[in-house]
């Protein structure tokens, strides 16, 4: 039987080679890495856009931007979210990172498993305003990109609608608990004419 004497430094070597071939294997530019891996840019803006479903002229669309994000600084534009009573509209919402001149919401949607939407009137328009998610993710659950806002019939009235954004990484995503992280927390105001 024949053996190999390999000096320490050798062996050493040898093994800072290897090393660096499996680091490099498995960069985050790799292939195999799923994208979920990333965590998604921080929104700096959100903005609701609403089309009444039965009259295309009817819409309305709020914006809110906080240029630092959730904490720091005083968000710098919140928009009133103005709705016709007695009407139904279908809305959308889109996330925006504008420090890195990036649109959110795909990541969002990637990442469905991980995020849920939570719309919660306040008083006096709480019993007025309904929203119902109409998106799932992949595991059948709500989302919230997508949704349908009932506004019910009386005088007008003004409020504000929680948006929050749940985000799940420790605690199990069921479809109704909101996660303990939020992306998002944020007041839009209401105005129903």
């Amino acid at each position: 039987m024949k053996t190999f004497n390999i000096s320490r430094p050798r062996l050493a070597l040898a093994a800072i080679a290897i090393a660096a071939v499996m680091f490099n294997g498995c960069s985050e530019d790799s292939p195999v890495d799923p994208p979920n891996d990333v965590e998604h840019p921080e929104p700096t803006r959100m903005v609701l856009i609403l089309v009444n479903s039965t009259d295309g002229a009817d819409s309305a669309q709020a914006t809110w931007q906080d240029a630092d994000g959730i904490g720091g600084n005083a968000p710098s534009r919140i928009d009133t979210l103005r709705l016709k009573q007695g009407a139904t509209y279908n809305g959308v919402l889109r996330l925006y990172n504008d420090q890195q001149s990036v649109e959110v919401t795909p990541f969002i949607k990637e990442e469905g498993d991980q995020h849920q939407f939570f719309y919660t009137p306040s008083a006096p328009i709480a019993g007025r305003v309904n929203v119902t998610i109409t998106d799932k993710d992949a595991k059948n659950l709500p989302l919230g990109l997508s949704y349908t806002v009932a506004v019910g019939a009386g005088d007008p009235a003004a409020g504000a609608l929680n948006v929050v954004l749940g985000h799940y990484d420790d605690a199990p995503k069921d479809g109704t608990t909101r996660s303990p992280e939020s992306d998002i927390d944020v007041d839009i105001p209401v105005l129903i004419r």
